[in-house]
């Protein structure tokens, strides 16, 4: 009986969880220089001239169209840590990225993504 409560309880809990959120990255937002990309639970964020991020699996929107994530973007010949804080609204995501490069103060850009954005990613020359 016991076992059946603590069921009942953690089920309750994960739906009243997962009521909160808008939920995973779907589809495409980009603007120029980024893209945000995610389909079945994966998602990346590419920026120019570095490898793609892989996000963690349980980045998501919350209930109120914000997203939040930090990593480490890794480029030919160093890397540095980011923030993205993003909010939706209609049919944008306003996001800014802070990039925390060794030795340098840290470096702030805002974005308005777009599901139809071109990043222009295709199109720019990297010296590898």
């Amino acid at each position: 009986m016991t076992k059946m409560r603590v069921g009942l309880v953690s089920a309750i809990v994960l739906c009243i969880g997962c009521g909160d959120s808008l939920g995973p990255i779907n589809g495409r937002w980009a603007a120029t220089g980024i893209e945000l990309v995610g389909a079945a639970g994966n998602a990346e964020l590419r920026l120019p001239c570095t490898h793609p991020v892989r996000l963690p699996r349980w980045t998501s929107f919350d209930g109120t169209g914000h997203i939040q994530f930090s990593g480490k973007v890794r480029e030919y010949w160093y890397s540095y840590d980011f923030v993205f804080a993003g909010q939706l609204q209609n049919d944008t995501l306003a996001a800014t990225m802070t990039f925390s490069v060794p030795s340098q103060p840290p470096s702030v850009r805002d974005y308005r993504m777009t599901p139809d954005g071109d990043s222009g990613l295709d199109r720019i020359f990297c010296l590898a």
